[in-house]
């Protein structure tokens, strides 16, 4: 039968869990399969394993085995302390209790600073692996350039000491000039406050963002700076800052267009003018970062409709008072090219001709890049349909004379995979959701039975459309399903 290929369904919500269930199917067993519900700290997934294609193949794939009594496991005293920040305790008799932990060497950073960052306390079981890594996060903190331990044993337990050597430190940061843009906002965008480490390069990349800041607020002529914090040793930053006056668009145009009218440009790129005046302070600040970004949108409208040797460049104007910019877009066309050939290549399970008459480019029509991203999705779903579930599909053009231009779909078909494992994560209170609340939202995914990636998607849609679960991505993690090998479905 060859080797069982596998991969699993992965779910997430925002559910903080309470148990863990598994629950065993002694059908599936028999071929190496288990069904298990889980509920672990910080998500919630759903977990699927696949036999190989030689089996898939066979068609439709029925019901999974029963499932068996559910088995209820309270996670142990140790890992709870452990999740909620507290020592790995271990069981081996050789650990020696901690009985004082010392900062020697520190000038500002407080030790209370320190010990915060570190695992290794007073009271706990000294852990190598645990304290080596409390060493590591004190370096990656940024305040300290050296840190040298030495320990004391006794027979009650060891002491630690730390000598540490600080790196130079923030003590003021200082704004002159700037009468647009209060403290406030430039010390949240310069990235430098007091306590924080302090270096040349620190204050230089500070006064960089500066300048960025600036110009995407439209001072495009703006200047900053170091006065002090640029010399090693020197740990009060003064930055002397000439604003300079906002720059705003009073006009948009375009030349060299033909293909589209300018009002159709206007309306695929994100800088705006004046409107003859009815927006003369609103919207309109010129930054160079949205000019470049508009640059590359409208060169991608073009070629994405076949105007593959199409260029764009843009001038500034000033008026006499230079605070008023005219924006001219230069539009290189170049003739649009047209599709000679569509072939499909890699492809077994299904002929090219029951391919070709579901996509939507055709021959000797212009080319569109958006026909050709739904062809390739397309062909997606349908192998998807049958479980190919990790089919890749590559569209790829050849340019050729007389603007024809070929395009290839390579077809990497893959396994047919079948679900043997769901298993279930909530991030949250998982005692109010019970089980069968959320395999009524899976439909067909379940053990045995061929995953359909179009019956994921639509899985997923139902998931995030129900009111049990957060489905909102700035609140947290939406509802969703994954596909994950054997290996890494171990750790739930």
């Amino acid at each position: 039968m060859g080797q069982a290929a596998s991969r699993c369904v992965r779910w997430q919500s925002t559910i903080r869990p309470r148990y863990s269930i598994a629950l065993n199917s002694a059908a599936l067993r028999r071929f190496v399969f288990q069904v298990v519900l889980i509920s672990l700290f910080n998500e919630f997934v759903i977990t699927s394993f696949i036999p190989t294609r030689a089996i898939a193949q066979m068609g439709g794939g029925g019901d999974g085995a029963g499932q068996g009594t559910p088995l209820f496991d309270e996670p142990k005293f140790r890992d709870r302390v452990y999740e909620a920040g507290g020592p790995r305790i271990v069981d081996s008799k050789s650990d020696r209790l901690i009985l004082s932990v010392t900062i020697e060497g520190n000038r500002t950073v407080s030790e209370h600073k320190v010990l915060s960052l570190m695992q290794s306390r007073v009271d706990r079981l000294y852990d190598r692996d645990s304290f080596h890594r409390d060493i590591g996060e004190l370096y990656r903190s940024g305040l300290f350039d050296r840190i040298e331990p030495f320990f004391t044993e006794t027979d009650q337990g060891v002491h630690i000491r730390l000598v540490v050597r600080e790196k130079p430190t923030v003590l003021s940061v200082t704004f002159h000039g700037n009468t647009a843009l209060d403290d406030r906002q430039l010390k949240k965008h310069c990235g430098l406050d007091v306590g924080d480490p302090c270096g040349p390069s620190s204050v230089n990349a500070a006064a960089s963002r500066l300048i960025e800041y600036y110009q995407d607020q439209g001072f495009n002529s703006a200047d900053v700076q170091v006065v002090t914090g640029a010399k090693p040793g020197e740990r009060d930053i003064v930055f002397k800052i000439s604003e300079g006056p906002v720059e705003r668009i009073w006009d948009i145009k375009f030349i060299g267009n033909s293909a589209f009218e300018e009002s159709l440009l206007k309306a695929k790129i994100k800088s705006r003018d004046a409107r003859n005046g009815v927006t003369a302070y609103a919207f309109n600040k010129a930054s160079p970062d949205s000019i470049a970004d508009d640059k590359e949108r409208l060169l991608n409208y073009y070629r994405g409709l076949g105007y593959f040797d199409a260029r764009v460049d843009h001038r500034i104007d000033y008026d006499d008072s230079g605070k008023w910019i005219y924006l001219t877009f230069v539009v290189s066309e170049g003739n649009r090219y047209t599709v000679r050939n569509v072939e499909i290549a890699g492809n077994q399970f299904y002929s090219t001709d029951e391919i070709q008459p579901l996509l939507k480019v055709k021959l000797s029509e212009p080319f569109n890049q958006s026909y050709k991203n739904y062809d390739e999705r397309i062909i997606r779903d349908v192998y998807g349909e049958k479980g190919f579930i990790f089919a890749d599909i590559t569209g790829r053009l050849k340019y050729l004379p007389n603007n024809q231009v070929d395009i290839l779909y390579s077809v990497a078909e893959g396994d047919v995979y079948r679900a043997s494992d769901v298993r279930v994560h909530i991030d949250g209170d998982s005692s109010f959701t019970k089980r069968n609340v959320v395999l009524t939202k899976l439909g067909n995914i379940r053990p045995g039975r061929i995953i359909s990636s179009v019956e994921m998607e639509n899985a997923e849609r139902r998931l995030q459309a129900s009111t049990i679960f957060n489905s909102n991505p700035a609140e947290g993690v939406a509802p969703k399903l994954e596909v994950q090998p054997p290996d890494q479905s171990s750790q739930y």
